[in-house]
């Protein structure tokens, strides 16, 4: 069931039995009040005044056996009882021509008491009082009855119930058909989300859900569901964004792991086939299987250290005094490559907390890029500083440059910006890809400057250690 039906059928049900319940209350109170009104007149009629003025009357009318009509016409029934309660004279309300039947009492009733009775033949109903009469004349005690008929209470009851019952039909029509109409046009905005759900659910990613009136729920629940599809949609963006680079990373794995093995594979068949026999023939065999055994190793031992990289980066960590790993990472590569001169500005010391081998791991791989990529003699520099809450590790070459291009991607993984992939103009491609994961994962920052034939210079920044 809709909701709109739902409501609608709840507010059927409520306006019923609220009508319901405020007309049966109206109809008993109403009924209360007039049949109040009766008993107090009956309470006139039976005072001891009114009765002599009725026994004095001398229009009298006999009806029948003890059957009197005291005047004309009369409101009131009366019964009179003697002392040993038979019914002595009565008196018929009405007219002589059309009088009402009497009320079936068939003995004296209790004195000071109002009750209801119907009448003898059951055509009507009664509303009766009882008092005592002292015959001033015998002395005897009599109990004397007054009676009226409720014909025109019960006619004015059934009258008032007809019009409670269709006036809280017809208002509860109405209440139904106008709850149905607030609960539509209140249910609109509703419509138009299901609307721009599905139009999002359909694939159109970009459609977001019509804003209404953000002090409503409706506006509210818009303005929610709108941020739940943007970060949606940035999930699955960044999702397909990950399966890309996945599609790309394993891509460039094969690339690079084929390389080697097809040349390790080559020499070992030369070999097998005796193409390589004993002599300088086979050395050189025998080393290109080597060389390109350990970069094999090399490249695996790198994806090793990213899968670690990407599962938790940091590890164990220390304070590390910046300064001095530049003067041993310098050291290390002028002995690897005196043939690239290096230049180290550390004036003061500058600590960190982090992993030491992984630091070393970011300035070793900075070196060996700047050394691969320019020509043998040009200058490194290599700079310490503190910069504020900063500490800045900058290594810095005066070499070609990198191509505009090429920039924005020089840190994505097996990137060159040689499509070639020769190792004359490089690595496997991972070594900016450790540093970036080492650095983001010590919560640094990684800033690349180059300009073409002015040399390229890479920025890494980490949080100094807080010393007391």
């Amino acid at each position: 069931m809709a909701i709109r039906t739902k409501i609608a059928a709840a507010m059927a049900v409520l306006l019923l039995v609220a009508m319901a319940v405020i007309g049966f209350v109206t109809v008993q109170i109403v009924s209360e009040k007039l049949t109040g009104q009766v008993d107090k007149e009956l309470a006139e009629v039976a005072t001891e005044s009114n009765l002599n003025r009725w026994t004095r009357n001398v229009q009298i009318t006999e009806l029948g056996p003890g059957d009197l009509m005291l005047g004309p016409s009369s409101e009131f029934a009366l019964m009179l009882f003697d002392s040993s309660g038979e019914l002595e004279i009565s008196q018929h309300s009405g007219t002589v021509d059309d009088y009402d039947p009497l009320p079936d009492i068939r003995s004296a009733p209790e004195p000071k008491e109002f009750f209801t009775v119907d009448s003898a033949d059951g055509s009507m109903t009664f509303r009766a009082y009882a008092a005592d009469f002292i015959n001033t004349g015998t002395g005897e005690t009599y109990t004397f009855v007054v009676a009226a008929p409720l014909t025109a209470v019960r006619d004015s009851i059934g009258t008032l119930t007809r019009t409670v019952v269709i006036t809280g039909l017809v208002v509860s029509a109405i209440g139904i058909v106008a709850a149905w109409i607030i609960t539509r046009r209140g249910m609109h905005p509703v419509d138009r989300m299901v609307a721009d759900a599905e139009t999002v659910a359909s694939g159109r990613l970009d459609h977001r859900i019509t804003p209404t009136d953000p002090r409503t729920e409706m506006g509210r629940l818009s303005l929610a569901l709108n941020r739940m599809v943007s970060r949606l949609t940035e999930a699955i963006g960044e999702r397909d964004r990950q399966h890309e680079r996945l599609r790309q990373f394993v891509a460039d794995a094969g690339h690079e792991l084929r390389t080697p093995l097809t040349a390790i594979g080559g020499y070992v068949q030369l070999y097998q086939s005796g193409a390589a026999a004993e002599g300088e023939k086979l050395d050189r065999a025998m080393d290109r299987i080597g060389s390109e055994n350990a970069r094999l190793a090399g490249l695996v031992d790198d994806l090793m250290m990213l899968s670690r990289l990407d599962e938790e980066v940091g590890g164990d960590r220390e304070l590390v005094e910046l300064s001095q790993l530049a003067r041993d990472a310098v050291d290390d590569a002028e002995v690897a490559d005196p043939e690239h001169p290096i230049e180290l500005s550390a004036p003061e010391e500058v600590t960190v907390v982090a992993n030491d081998g992984q630091l070393r791991q970011v300035l070793v791989n900075l070196l060996t890029n700047a050394r691969v990529h320019t020509p043998a003699g040009t200058r490194i520099d290599v700079s310490v500083a503190s910069e504020g809450p900063w500490a800045v590790l900058r290594v810095a070459d005066h070499g070609p440059g990198i191509p505009e291009e090429h920039r924005r991607r020089v840190f994505d993984r097996f990137y060159r910006a040689d499509p070639s992939r020769s190792r004359a103009t490089g690595g496997s491609g991972l070594g900016l890809s450790i540093v970036t994961s080492i650095v983001s994962g010590h919560g640094g920052e990684l800033r690349l400057e180059s300009a073409e034939g002015e040399g390229t210079a890479v920025e890494v920044r980490i949080p100094k250690a807080q010393l007391e």
